[in-house]
């Protein structure tokens, strides 16, 4: 930001001008505001082994890393050069191996290395493109000079949080942001994403394109759904494809889909368990076979790993003018490789001045600063550097140059890495992202810049000569491809954009999860009415029959395995010891598998695994559902606050619903979730029946009749109805019978049997279609009708024991044959 001499540099004092004075008020407001913008965006990063979650929000600063057009220019022309030596390292080594056969590289450089797949060996990619997507970390020194310090050509993270971070800082800045006339990020992300329409291997209209994801654990989740989502591609999992006859096939709801073009976020060797690491459960069996044959194309390319390790660094120079006729225009830390007796002898005798790094990056163990080394410390590494001497790297130590970073109230100088992203053009060459994810050291004197050890990011400002071209990024990208959003130039213009909806293209795997997420939101709601229900009774004890509507309360708790048995009992014979103390593990511990906390934990978990097929809206609402179900502190468990707590519970699940039925395509997507709500719904509407023994004779208690009106959600529509106190039978009529009641049995019945008539039909290749599993379900379902329309069962108790017995058998049935119809792919999509 400043001069050696202390004055602000001028690409700086046109910002500062811009941003005014800095008043510690004002920019906490500013940051207030990026942080709600964050936290409603649902922006995380997960941290590995961290006690206070997993799951972290995204740190973000405020003061942007600012760098002059003449500054960039030089940054982009080096990295499209370093970009297409790396392109050309890969395709030799996984190619004719000139370099080995030279003698430009070591042997035991490339067979030392675990990251060298041989497996791939000889398979040439689309184009010959081995690096479609490249990033290089780069640190400045001191003297304004940029280094490469590492790079990252296997999965490159951290395109998608610096897309995000521009959308909340040029919010949050926006006179800054058009007064420094920043260069836009969208233009970038429209060239990635026709680079890989490009890419597919076969002549195709409209190629199939998904984002190959670890899953939901992984520390950049968030990023491979918001990537999915603003690209326009299909997020999956290892588990949603499958290889058939040497081509990679998607499992869909209608069978099996070709896949065109695999944009991976999983390392090289989790990809394949046949031919690359087989105790991987995240990759897809027969990938290999299917690159090798031409049928699907992987980028980055399998393999492209292996020159992310420090290995090859020393050796860049030399291979730059022998493989590209140029020197490096941007030159790497000084590296020595251990391998070589020369500079092995040098790394031993300037141990003081080196880091020393591991040198293949499976190796994965820490930097070792020499000049921190005690004797005998020092003594054990240069054994370990001559025992070994091919696993080590000597680094020089090189000091970082500091941004500005505002912390407590002012700014603050922090050692900052500077990542930069470059897409591989169809025609040859690369794109540079103008700007970057740039990370700073969480520590003033701390060297080691990463995210997972507590470090910030910041967003990246390239300044243009004259005005920016085009409009900044959209702040939230929704997963409709950017030439129909219109944000951005239409590049794909030799194609229409096909408008008709693709009813059975739906991967299996986010079918099933949104039915789950259907199913434990309405386990959820109806956990959380029973809680209710026992709350309210408690904290009201002036009310009429509040003792006797708890009996059967504490049944039906005891039923759903909420609370044990003898206390439910104790509280039937009302001494009620420890009751609280249940209630509130019943309430807050996650431990418990039919607590309200565990059941929201399963919604929240069921969620982030479809997110990218989730609005932003419901999202954020699922996350506040999560929020507020955390355990709440001893004074806020009294009675009265539980119940309010669990009212805001009730309003936020109810917003929930709201958003699926007022927001969501009648797509088979939404029928799934709504399936496995209405299914969910009836087997709750059952067990409220048979917790609460209805067909006793302490089914014509009054007070049973109440609480099954109340957690059926029907006690109004009951007075309107029949102005008279609960009578058993409009009472089971009500809940179990009327269509017209969206809390009934019936009803959920009439709308299951509607969404599966309305379901694409799966491949039953050689079975009847008589014998189809969806075939079944829907027959089961009438039948189950038929059982409904028989006016005994709300009259003769033992023919409603005996329906409610059969009905609760026969729902879970439904789901099993649904799995069975959608989710177990034996034969291909017929032709």
């Amino acid at each position: 930001m400043v001069t050696g001499g202390g004055r602000l540099r001028p690409h700086w004092q046109r910002f500062m001008g811009a941003l005014g004075a800095l008043d510690p008020s004002l920019m906490a407001e500013r940051w207030e505001a990026a942080r709600r913008l964050l936290h409603q965006n649902g922006v995380t990063y997960n941290i590995y082994g961290d006690p206070q979650g997993m799951e972290r929000p995204w740190p973000l600063d405020m003061i942007p890393l600012l760098i002059p057009a003449e500054e960039w220019d030089a940054i982009e022309a080096g990295l499209i050069q370093r970009a297409t030596l790396l392109n050309a390292m890969l395709a030799d080594l996984y190619g004719p191996q000139d370099l080995i056969r030279s003698g430009r590289l070591p042997a035991a450089l490339l067979y030392s290395d675990r990251g060298f797949q041989r497996a791939c060996h000889g398979a040439v990619p689309t184009g010959g493109v081995f690096l479609h997507l490249y990033a290089a970390d780069l640190a400045r020194a001191p003297d304004g000079r940029w280094w490469v310090l590492g790079d990252r050509t296997q999965t490159p993270s951290g395109a998608g949080y610096a897309l995000e971070n521009r959308a909340v800082v040029s919010r949050v800045l926006t006179d800054a942001f058009k007064d420094c006339n920043v260069r836009t990020l969208g233009p970038f992300f429209t060239a990635l994403r026709e680079m890989l329409v490009r890419l597919a291997p076969r002549p195709t209209r409209d190629p199939r394109i998904v984002l190959l994801t670890p899953g939901p654990y992984n520390e950049t989740y968030f990023e491979h759904a918001y990537l999915a989502r603003h690209l326009g591609i299909t997020l999956v999992e290892g588990g949603d494809l499958t290889v058939r006859d040497r081509q990679v096939f998607l499992k869909t709801l209608s069978g099996l889909e070709p896949v065109d073009v695999i944009l991976r976020r999983l390392d090289d060797d989790y990809c394949d368990p046949l031919e690359l690491r087989a105790d991987s459960s995240l990759g897809v069996a027969g990938l290999v076979q299917a690159v090798r044959a031409g049928t699907v194309t992987v980028a980055n390319a399998l393999g492209t790993g292996l020159i992310e390790s420090l290995s090859f660094k020393p050796f860049l120079p030399m291979l730059c003018r022998h493989l590209l006729g140029e020197e490096l225009k941007i030159p790497g830390v000084a590296m020595w490789w251990c391998g070589q007796e020369e500079e092995r002898t040098y790394v031993v005798e300037h141990l003081d001045r080196l880091v020393i790094k591991p040198a293949f990056a499976h190796l994965g163990s820490e930097p070792v600063f020499g000049s921190s080394l005690f004797r005998q410390e020092r003594q054990d590494l240069i054994a370990r550097l001559r025992a070994r001497p091919a696993d080590f790297i000597g680094q020089e130590q090189l000091g970082l140059s500091t941004v500005p970073t505002w912390i407590d109230g002012a700014l603050q100088p922090r050692p900052l890495v500077m990542r930069v992203y470059l897409a591989a053009k169809p025609e040859g060459g690369y794109t540079v992202m103008p700007g970057g994810l740039t990370r700073m050291s969480a520590t003033a004197g701390r060297l080691i810049v990463s995210m997972q050890r507590g470090g910030g990011s910041k967003d990246t400002w390239v300044m243009s000569r004259g005005p920016a071209e085009g409009r900044p990024a959209p702040p939230r990208p929704q997963g409709v491809p950017a030439e129909v959003r219109g944000t951005e130039p239409r590049t794909v213009a030799a194609r229409d954009v096909d408008v008709k909806p693709q009813s059975g293209d739906l991967p299996s795997r986010v079918a099933d999860g949104l039915f789950w997420l259907g199913r434990y939101a309405e386990r959820s709601e109806s956990t959380l009415r029973i809680l209710r229900g026992v709350y309210t009774r408690l904290s009201d004890g002036t009310r009429p029959g509040v003792g006797d509507e708890l009996v059967p309360l504490m049944r039906l708790m005891d039923w759903t395995g909420m609370v044990p048995r003898d206390l439910a009992d104790m509280a039937e014979s009302g001494t009620g010891r420890g009751l609280r103390q249940a209630l509130q593990g019943a309430v807050f511990d996650g431990g418990h598998p039919n607590s309200l906390r565990a059941n929201i934990q399963r919604l929240h978990r069921t969620a982030a695994g479809v997110r990218d097929r989730l609005s932003l809206d419901m999202w954020r609402v699922i996350s506040q559902l999560d929020r507020q179900s955390e355990p709440a502190s001893a004074r806020s468990r009294i009675d009265t606050a539980m119940l309010l707590r669990l009212d805001d519970l009730i309003t936020t699940l109810a917003a929930l619903a709201g958003l699926e039925q007022e927001s969501m395509t009648r797509g088979p997507g939404w029928r799934f979730l709504d399936i496995g709500r209405r299914l969910e719904r009836g087997i709750n509407s059952l067990a409220l029946m048979r917790g609460t023994r209805i067909c006793d004779a302490a089914g014509d208690d009054p007070a049973v009749l109440e609480v099954l009106l109340e957690l059926g959600e029907s006690f109004m529509t009951y007075r309107e109805r029949y102005y008279t106190t609960a009578q058993r039978t409009p009472v089971l009529y009500l809940l179990l019978c009327d269509e017209t009641n969206p809390r009934a049995l019936a009803y959920q019945l009439s709308h299951l049997a509607r969404h599966l008539a309305a379901l694409p039909r799966p491949p039953v290749a050689n079975l009847r279609v008589n014998q189809s599993p969806i075939t079944a379900a829907i027959r089961l379902i009438e039948d189950t009708r038929e059982i409904l329309r028989e006016p005994e069962i709300i009259r003769d108790r033992f023919a409603l024991r005996n329906a409610l017995n059969s009905l609760a058998d026969r729902l879970p049935e439904i789901s099993n044959l649904l799995a069975h119809a959608y989710f177990s792919h034996a034969f291909s999509r017929p032709a």
